[in-house]
């Protein structure tokens, strides 16, 4: 057998071994959110890390949780730039980096917080909405995940009305949609980082605050605002964005693995807000928090005029495909 014989032969093994991910690189991926132990992101990615561990194609998923690398913007950065492989982070927050997910910040937009989100996001309307955010971030959308609906917590009162939130100086994310919408209700939006907001609450620099139930067990603000009102005024998104250059380092096994343990990760975030919030609220008024269940309807009226706004930047046949979509 000749020498180029043999090479012939051992270059076809090598090949057959790289095409079967034999020989594929071993690769360590790294994420970041700000969330608390226990929160569904924060148990999503640990899910995400174990069963990548777990694996056969050698790639380990490296988590920094509660901001360690900073707020969610700090994390959007970082990953444009490659020091990070993906982030968590709520949608508005990505907004600015992708303007057309904007929409999903609507207030009284989804029906609920467990089905109608991902008809949409799952969907054709969603699957466009996500094409044209990629196209504007650079980043690629790997999947929606949940923050659930929002609702307000406050210091000294119940919310049972708009009338209630008048002059409420109310922690919001720093986002147009949502400063406009308290606006709106008459309350005075501050917008602040996540991580500043109990600190806010204890100090009297804020009145109050909004949030999902998860996020207000998990970091405590129910020891500084046990009043919570379930005003539900918006579904958050929390999208999952990642470094696409980082992506393309995986091999087509690596990449299948991936994808298949993102899916089950992105059904294990879903599944525990969809089945912790009823937890969430009797936990709470086992602890002293006053649960008040407002008009909502009353609320959406208030802020006819956002939805209107919206429309008219987004497209009205669009906002209402989203609202109609089954």
């Amino acid at each position: 057998m000749t020498r180029a014989s043999i090479y012939s032969i051992i270059s076809g093994l090598l090949a057959t071994l790289f095409a079967s991910g034999a020989l594929a690189k071993p690769i360590e991926l790294t994420a970041a959110h700000v969330n608390p132990p226990g929160e569904p992101c924060y148990e999503a990615f640990k899910l995400m890390s174990e069963k990548l561990k777990a694996g056969k194609t050698e790639i380990t998923l490296k988590v920094f949780p509660q901001g360690q690398v900073g707020d969610e913007k700090d994390a959007i950065e970082q990953v444009k730039m490659g020091a990070l492989t993906m982030t968590c982070v709520a949608n508005a927050n990505l907004s600015s980096f992708a303007p057309s997910i904007g929409i999903y910040d609507t207030p009284f937009l989804f029906r609920d917080g467990d089905k109608h989100p991902w008809i949409v996001t799952d969907g054709p309307i969603g699957a466009k909405i996500t094409q044209k955010a990629e196209q504007e971030s650079g980043l690629d959308i790997l999947g929606w995940w949940s923050a659930g609906l929002r609702h307000v917590f406050s210091k000294n009162k119940d919310v049972k009305t708009p009338e209630d939130m008048k002059d409420m100086k109310i922690r919001v994310i720093g986002s147009p949609v949502y400063v406009d919408t308290f606006n709106q209700l008459g309350a005075k939006p501050v917008p602040m980082p996540y991580g500043e907001v109990y600190t806010g609450l204890a100090t009297g620099t804020l009145d109050a605050a909004e949030n999902d139930t998860s996020g207000y067990r998990n970091m405590k603000f129910y020891e500084q605002a046990p009043h919570l009102s379930l005003t539900g005024h918006v579904f958050l998104m929390k999208p999952v964005v990642a470094n696409a250059a980082a992506l393309e380092k995986m091999s087509p096994e690596q990449r299948a693995e991936f994808d298949s343990i993102f899916k089950q990760a992105t059904q294990h975030q879903r599944d525990l807000f969809a089945t912790t919030f009823t937890k969430d609220i009797q936990w709470a008024k086992e602890h002293g928090v006053t649960v008040t269940e407002p008009d909502r309807a009353a609320f959406e009226q208030k802020v006819k005029p956002i939805q209107e706004k919206i429309a008219r930047q987004y497209g009205e046949e669009l906002l209402q495909s989203i609202k109609d979509a089954k």
